[in-house]
């Protein structure tokens, strides 16, 4: 048998932060600006629904 701690897919408390973001690729502007209006369009279709969903129940 091995004396050697098998590493499991699911364990990462051997694991570093900065091992784990070493080889991270730069974030870019344009993905800034993606997760930005991804959020802008998700409060806006959030308010719309709120606005028309109590209107409808009430007709």
């Amino acid at each position: 048998m091995s004396t050697e701690k098998e590493q499991g897919a699911l364990t990462g408390g051997q694991y570093e932060a900065e091992d784990v973001l070493a080889d991270a690729e730069p974030w870019d502007p344009v993905e800034t600006k993606l997760v930005v209006w991804s959020f802008v369009i998700a409060i806006v279709v959030l308010v719309i629904g709120l606005f028309i969903v109590p209107t409808s129940i009430l007709k």
